[in-house]
């Protein structure tokens, strides 16, 4: 008589919001992806604010469903915080998971707490000890608030590591050293670098898409288009996007007459009406196209000739690597794990500027310097070339969705392993 199949991991999986963006693009894979037979995974999550872009609809449409958390939200509100905190505790108490895992501050803060408070009830009850796996997308140690609710949060952060945590993830390297050296985050051998996957199949094939999208706004075959990915936010910085074309028009005008620039990310009603006066103040008018959120990232991206990203903070930027797999040319601000995407430096090019191995990356906040990387890529096609089909080939070689899933999969195997 043969051994009966071990009974499937349950994991209870949590993120603050499935708004546009990487974070729940990740968490989508996760859940469509992983083996079903060995992981029965359960996701809730919070509501998606006026004014995001709602990545629901989407994934709704492609069959993933979750539990609803409808008052999870950003900001610190006790009595919504409370009752979001009972409503986990009330999951786990159903669920028995093995696995918690988080994703984003919020969700962490209180999917944790929960946890914290759920283990003693599991331990009198005899249900499996629960495991908590938080994974940082990026972080907001800085850029994002003001010194003392930085400095809470951070507070927060080590106390929930230290106490509430089996495992943190973290993105890129260069995350990894920010959160548990210079921030002080987490016990020795507790954190791993677990890179992010993406869908690489979308960009498997780019020319027809290219010719569509490029079509669409009008750009000729001689022009080059430049663009920006992802939703709006003070942390994207999208007003030194458009300060870097303005640079670009003063220290070069007849490459910029030949460069038009796209936004593709939406935001609220207010943010892109500051970003167009923005535009029109900077005599940018006609010459920038505000796209809002789109789906169709098979075209999107091919139809661009280079990736500008102008964030202030980061952990692994997606639209560098979805501009990667289509082999796009990257500039970029030199903040969380974009080096680490881009490669080892090659070249110190004067003025913050740092030729890598797969981009060009510059000081953050400086519109002169990346004036001059886009002069620099936009004006030597071959380079620019080699840059990009060096990007493609690491994209597809490192940030596959199926290397993810496997990460995950063997992470979570260790965590039942170990009671």
């Amino acid at each position: 008589m043969s051994d009966s199949p071990p009974k499937p991991c349950r994991v209870l999986r949590i993120i603050t919001r499935l708004n546009v963006g990487g974070p729940a693009r990740h968490v989508t894979w996760l859940m469509q992806d992983m083996d079903p037979a060995r992981y029965h995974q359960t996701l809730a999550a919070g509501r998606v604010h006026p004014g995001e872009d709602d990545l629901g609809p989407e994934l709704w449409a492609q069959g993933l469903r979750w539990r609803d958390l409808p008052r999870l939200g950003r900001s610190i509100n006790p009595r919504d915080d409370l009752l979001t905190l009972a409503a986990i505790l009330k999951m786990m108490v159903e669920l028995k998971p093995h696995v918690l895992c988080t994703h984003a501050s919020k969700a962490g803060l209180l999917g944790r707490t929960a946890a914290m408070l759920y283990r003693p009830v599991a331990a009198l009850a005899g249900w499996p000890r629960l495991r908590c796996v938080h994974t940082f997308h990026g972080h907001t140690f800085h850029s994002y608030f003001g010194p003392m609710k930085t400095s809470l949060f951070l507070a927060m952060e080590r106390f929930l590591a230290h106490w509430g945590t089996w495992r943190i993830i973290t993105i890129s390297p260069r995350q990894y050293r920010e959160i548990v050296e210079t921030y002080g985050v987490g016990r020795p051998g507790q954190a791993l670098v677990v890179p992010l996957g993406i869908d690489l199949e979308p960009f498997a094939e780019t020319q027809a898409g290219r010719k569509r999208f490029r079509e669409e706004l009008g750009v000729g075959d001689g022009e080059f288009l430049v663009g920006a990915v992802g939703r709006v936010a003070p942390v994207k910085n999208y007003g030194l996007f458009l300060r870097a074309a303005a640079a670009l028009r003063d220290r070069d005008p007849e490459l910029f007459a030949r460069c038009r620039f796209a936004l593709v990310g939406g935001g609220s009603e207010a943010e892109m009406k500051d970003l167009g006066e923005q535009a029109r103040k900077l005599g940018l008018e006609g010459r920038v196209s505000f796209l809002g959120s789109r789906g169709d990232r098979e075209a999107f991206f091919p139809g661009l000739d280079l990736l500008l990203l102008t964030s202030n903070n980061e952990g692994t930027p997606l639209a560098i690597l979805e501009g990667g797999a289509c082999g796009l040319p990257v500039v970029a601000t030199a903040v969380g794990g974009v080096p680490d995407l881009l490669g080892a430096a090659a070249q110190d090019l004067g003025g913050g500027l740092t030729l890598r191995e797969r981009g060009v990356t510059a000081p953050a906040g400086e519109a002169e310097a990346l004036a001059r990387a886009l002069a620099l890529l936009l004006g030597d096609g071959e380079r620019a070339a080699r840059l990009g089909g060096a990007l493609k080939q690491y994209v597809r070689q490192n940030h596959a969705k199926s290397r993810l899933v496997s990460d995950i999969e063997k992470l979570y195997d260790q965590a039942e392993s170990r009671g």
